[in-house]
């Protein structure tokens, strides 16, 4: 018997698994990336004003585009490597608490059915 999903299940990072940690970092990445959009439709009209210093733009466009820009790279790498992760470890060690539980109930049933 595997003891995988006894005792540490009710931790918070197991709440999800690999493949869903990998969809929550993949949708933390299209935020991000609608974030940064946003962010450049809202700083690129003040380069065309000219009230407005061109030095602040760039210093704008750095600080909130890139960095909005560099945000969503980072999750998208992250989803990207926890899905190689979980392909790996259904590779190796694959979980077998669902077989399990499957298992357990399935003589059950044909006893039922015999009866």
């Amino acid at each position: 018997m595997s003891n995988c999903c006894k005792y540490a299940k009710w931790w918070p990072h197991n709440w999800l698994c690999l493949k869903g940690l990998s969809i929550f970092f993949t949708v933390l990445f299209y935020i991000a990336l609608a974030f940064a959009i946003f962010m450049l439709w809202q700083i690129v009209p003040l380069f065309f004003n000219p009230m407005f210093p061109k030095g602040n733009v760039f210093i704008l466009l750095s600080i909130y585009v890139l960095g909005s820009v560099a945000t969503a790279l980072y999750f998208l790498a992250l989803a990207k490597i926890l899905k190689a992760l979980c392909k790996i470890k259904h590779a190796v060690a694959p979980c077998c608490c669902g077989q399990e539980t499957k298992a357990e109930k399935a003589p059950a049933t044909t006893e039922e059915k015999s009866n």
